[in-house]
């Protein structure tokens, strides 16, 4: 009978000690996984602070760059823009003189020559106090520079046919128009016989190399030449160029 209680005791010993193991089993695996889910929650918690606190970063130094920008774009403008030393050129035309001629020979090489040596002469800028030579800016009349042959005047007065023909009336409506502007002649030949597109002495033949049309520009401004023709004018303009300088 003893052995037998002895035998139920350890029995009873045993089972508590196992319950006991179990229950501390239970009890350590909860502890444990309220454990990782509250460090997972707080990791969690974290992270999304400190994507919160990045992105804010991320902003502030975008803004910071954005204003640094627009500080050095407003810099660099002011710096080109704004300096008291440097000023702006402003430049201006004004018309100082007009002149015009008819076409009354309309043969067609004729109006072709003239319109050649007009695309040489518009747009020319003779400069401030600069001599302006008719043979110097339109240049060599010959076949090879693509002039056809038209009527023009030997030194006898008698009409031939002539490459370049029709340079007269150019150089003639020139030649008055620097007459109304003023300006000083150099150089101005008359034809061997009278024309009729000008008035009477107020004509400028020219030859290559032989017979020139100059003028200085005697003004305080640059000039510009404007020279148009059709089928039936030539027009030539003079305007004075003015630069003022301003902020």
């Amino acid at each position: 009978m003893k052995n037998e209680s002895n035998g139920e005791k350890l029995l009873i010993i045993a089972a508590i000690i196992v319950i006991l193991f179990v229950i501390g089993y239970i009890i350590y695996t909860v502890f444990i996984s309220n454990n990782n889910f509250y460090s997972n929650e707080i990791k969690s918690e974290l992270d999304s602070k400190n994507q919160e606190n990045s992105n804010m970063n991320s902003n502030n130094n975008l803004d910071t760059n954005n204003e640094n920008s627009s500080s050095i774009t407003d810099e660099d403008i002011d710096n080109m823009n704004v300096d008291s030393n440097v000023l702006e050129e402003k430049e201006t035309e004004t018309e100082i003189a007009s002149f015009n001629t008819t076409i009354y020979d309309k043969d067609e090489n004729r109006v072709y020559n003239i319109g050649l040596a007009i695309q040489k002469i518009n747009n020319h800028i003779i400069k401030k106090g600069e001599e302006f030579s008719f043979n110097g800016v339109v240049g060599p009349m010959g076949e090879a520079q693509g002039y056809k042959q038209a009527v023009g005047f030997d030194s006898n007065g008698n009409k031939i046919k002539v490459f370049g023909g029709g340079m007269c009336q150019i150089s003639s409506t020139i030649y008055n128009a620097a007459l109304i502007a003023n300006l000083e002649i150099t150089e101005r030949h008359p034809h061997s016989r009278r024309v009729y597109y000008v008035p009477k002495d107020k004509d400028a033949t020219v030859y290559y190399d032989t017979l020139d049309l100059k003028f200085r520009n005697n003004t305080d401004n640059d000039i510009k030449i404007i020279a148009t023709n059709d089928n039936v004018n030539v027009t030539i303009k003079l305007n004075k160029i003015e630069r003022k300088k301003s902020t």
